[in-house]
């Protein structure tokens, strides 16, 4: 009875494995041999410059040197003046303020728009205010709150416009302090002695108790 033994396809290539490195190294050493012998020989040049033709001229002994151009006058850089004390004042007329008291008053501000800025003296003083009416569901739902509401006083302490500048409250609780503040009657302001226009800020406080 004989026994046959199968080795597989790794085991056969590393049993091969010494002979294929033998034969590379063999044909490497070949192959630098065969470089080195049919190279051409190597031969050294030594650099040379490129010779170049020069030719000479003859230089006049007298040489023509033409003048200078004109100096360009600089133009004249303002210079501020110093602060001086001694600085001359005679040309301006001397401040004075006895004549102060003794002029017009300014007309008053035109127009009613609200972001018109209008000057006073004295401001205006409230004579009337007029307590908003609480709307019945807001009441009844106990809803408190402000609005703030922007008025314009005129010449005669009468509101002539308003507006809602902030609220946290319910819409139906801003008309009604709108309301309240059209009916609101002020002391004008005045600017000196005469009556003018001013805006005031009016808070509507809606509170249950």
């Amino acid at each position: 009875m004989s026994i046959v033994i199968q080795t597989s396809a790794n085991k056969a290539f590393k049993a091969k494995y010494p002979r294929y490195v033998r034969n590379a190294l063999l044909g490497a050493v070949v192959f630098h041999v065969l470089v080195f012998v049919l190279s051409p020989p190597f031969t050294f040049k030594p650099y040379r410059l490129k010779e170049e033709q020069f030719e000479v001229i003859d230089v006049p002994d007298n040489i023509e040197i033409p003048p200078p151009p004109k100096e360009i006058a600089m133009p004249q850089v303002p210079v501020e003046a110093a602060d001086d004390e001694d600085a001359d004042t005679e040309d301006l007329p001397e401040t004075t303020f006895d004549d102060f008291d003794e002029m017009p008053p300014p007309p008053p501000p035109g127009g009613g728009d609200q972001g018109v800025f209008l000057a006073f003296d004295e401001p205006p003083t409230l004579k009337h205010f007029e307590v908003p009416v609480y709307p019945e569901l807001a009441r009844e739902a106990g809803i408190e709150g402000t609005v703030r509401v922007k008025v314009l006083v005129m010449e005669d302490g009468k509101v002539s416009s308003v507006s809602v500048v902030s609220s946290d409250v319910t819409p139906a609780m801003e008309k009604a302090a709108l309301a309240a503040a059209k009916k609101c009657r002020f002391n004008p302001a005045k600017q000196r002695t005469t009556p003018v226009k001013a805006h005031v800020m009016i808070p509507f406080h809606f509170r249950l108790n």
